[in-house]
């Protein structure tokens, strides 16, 4: 019996599976797959934030909210669009294949990271650096033979993929300040959601399509932001999107606005619309 799309990824959940190859299908099937499963995860990340906002009392602390605030468009793409899909799938996702090399690049990133963090001397920082570089060449030269991790890939499976999912949502903690860190299980909630479906996607359909999944993800989230420091005028951008005064705004901020508003409104619509649709099909395969 066929399997839906919904029930395929809910089994994967039940039971990850990390060193089959990935699908082979068509560049057009795949993205289709792909933004169907986010319409529904991007549901359960707004029921999630509408959570946090009702019981945590943490918009307040948010620290990236105010980070978002404070820069152009055009860094808040390359930071939020580019950079961040790239490294954090190369740190969170990349490992989840067994390949040595891909386990030496993850981890190095994340040494790089400590050493600009803590490293001081600047030649200090490139000696690692280069070290590192060059330990990872060797192992993308040997990968034919670095595939020692893969009975270990086999017994763990589950653990695996779900404490690098974790680990994933944990770090976000540092989106907000201190004071609100002993509720990180619920702060981080919409990360998670997010992790769940990203790592399908590395693993059904390949790193790169993780990378597209993260930008989508990610600038979807910010496309109004990004309209607005663009187009808006400085009044509008000093108010905000949440406090607007429509009768204080001039005609091209109300246009912008109005295009927010449609585009925020109907996105949803979109999300519920396919989202019924991945549902509906898998009751119908069941019966």
């Amino acid at each position: 019996m066929a399997s839906s799309l919904l029930n395929t990824y809910l089994q994967f959940l039940r039971s990850p599976t990390l060193n089959s190859p990935p699908e082979d299908s068509s560049p057009q099937k795949t993205f289709s797959q792909i933004l169907q499963l986010y319409t529904l995860h991007f549901l359960l990340v707004i029921l999630a934030g509408v959570i946090i906002t009702r019981f945590s009392g943490a918009q307040d602390d948010s620290l990236i909210t105010e980070a978002i605030a404070e820069m152009p468009a055009w860094a808040l793409f390359l930071s939020a669009v580019v950079a961040a899909p790239v490294l954090e799938e190369s740190v969170f996702r990349l490992p989840m294949r067994s390949l040595a090399v891909n386990l030496a690049f993850s981890g190095s990133l994340v040494v790089l990271y400590l050493a600009l963090m803590l490293v001081a001397s600047g030649s200090l920082l490139i000696f690692i650096a280069g070290m590192l570089i060059g330990f990872n060449l060797y192992l993308w030269i040997q990968r034919p033979k670095m595939m020692v991790f893969q009975p270990f890939y086999e017994r763990y499976p589950k653990y695996i993929f779900y404490f690098l999912t974790l680990i994933f949502g944990a770090i976000h903690i540092t989106n907000y300040a201190p004071r609100v860190w002993p509720l990180l299980p619920l702060l981080v909630l919409p990360q998670v959601i997010i992790a769940l479906w990203l790592g399908f996607v590395r693993l059904r359909y390949g790193f790169r399509w993780a990378i597209f999944a993260h930008a989508l993800h990610n600038g979807c989230l910010l496309l109004p932001v990004c309209l607005t420091k663009l187009f808006g005028s400085a009044q509008l951008q000093a108010s905000g999107l949440e406090n607007l005064d429509m009768d204080t705004l001039t005609v091209g901020d109300q246009l912008l606005v109005g295009g927010i508003g449609i585009y925020t409104v109907g996105g949803a619509v979109v999300c519920v619309l396919v989202a019924w649709k991945l549902l509906k099909e898998r009751a119908e395969l069941h019966h």
